[in-house]
């Protein structure tokens, strides 16, 4: 006797049919036998609408590289690109105003903390330097920078440069968010440091190490 074992499209059927029923969300491997499984993200669930798209778009970006899918990492760029620039809006804000926004309420600058610094990869004694008036505006004037280079890689990717932008505008962004006490203190030494091409010990970081880091600083900054 021969036994009969569904086939690929029987599976499709019921992959769509768990997420008619909202059983489960679809997964879009589950279209496409070739394509690699997208791994789900959790942790995210309480965090920042803005932060968790951000981390969800990178994710997108640098799973289709590590595929070798160029075309579709290509085609994620835009969605990373609006993200990256919403959470440097927020930065700014953070810096410039005590309105309240995504970040909620402003807190009084907090004296420069090692272990936070640490946290952006700032070395301690930069803490010990004295800072410019001026510090603010040249940090606004990073932000409009890093937005013109953003737009510059949405329209000719670089995934290397992309990779190096997001990296870093998403910690600052954790970090701010979750502590924004110091964001005036430590946000304009991170952007100097960044523009100065300063290597970053997170660039070369895959992807599951830094999200992992990303979440044990959010808890740690959040728990203090």
């Amino acid at each position: 006797m021969s036994s009969i074992v569904p086939g690929p499209q029987k599976k499709i059927g019921e992959e769509i049919d768990a997420a008619r029923s909202g059983a489960k969300p679809l997964d879009p491997s589950a279209l496409n036998a070739s394509a690699p499984r997208q791994e789900q993200l959790t942790g995210l669930e309480d965090w920042p609408e803005s932060l968790r798209t951000t981390i969800e778009a990178e994710h997108a970006r640098v799973a289709a590289l590590d595929s070798n899918r160029r075309r579709t990492a290509d085609k994620a760029v835009p969605e990373l690109v609006h993200c990256l620039d919403t959470l440097l809006d927020e930065i700014a804000d953070r810096l410039q105003s005590d309105k309240p926004r995504l970040f909620g309420k402003s807190t009084p600058a907090a004296e420069p903390s090692a272990e936070v610094a640490e946290l952006l990869g700032i070395p301690a004694d930069e803490l010990d330097q004295p800072s410019g008036r001026g510090e603010h505006r040249t940090a606004l004037r990073t932000i409009k920078q890093l937005r013109g280079q953003l737009k510059e890689l949405e329209t000719t990717p670089d995934h290397s440069r992309l990779t190096r932008l997001a990296t870093f505008i998403i910690r600052l962004a954790v970090v701010t968010e979750a502590a924004p006490g110091y964001a005036a203190t430590l946000a304009p030494l991170a952007l100097s440091r960044f523009t100065q091409g300063v290597p970053d010990f997170q660039w070369e970081t895959p992807f599951p190490e830094k999200l992992k880091f990303w979440h044990q600083t959010h808890t740690t900054l959040t728990t203090h």
